[in-house]
């Protein structure tokens, strides 16, 4: 996974929507949907349901989503800290 994809998949847990994530990450909506499916494509796996109501995360994507919270803090903690 790389950084972008870890804030796009973020994004779309925390917002439970493509479209308010796109909106939160400054994107289109379809380089959300893009970067989703590169993701899925390199996972192997599902993260989302999509229906005619939106989308609704699977099992996998909330396993995933504990382990990303705390990669993404430390992440932005490596980003805010001066190299020494």
């Amino acid at each position: 996974m790389h950084y972008r994809q870890v804030e796009v998949f973020k994004a779309i847990m925390d917002s439970g929507s493509i479209t308010e994530a796109a909106n939160i990450l400054h994107i289109s909506q379809p380089a959300v949907s893009k970067a989703l499916k590169l993701l899925e494509a390199e996972l192997g796996l599902r993260l989302f349901a999509r229906t005619t109501k939106g989308i609704a995360a699977t099992e996998e994507a909330r396993l995933l989503y504990t382990e990303v919270e705390r990669t993404y803090f430390g992440m932005q903690t490596c980003r805010a800290s001066p190299p020494v």
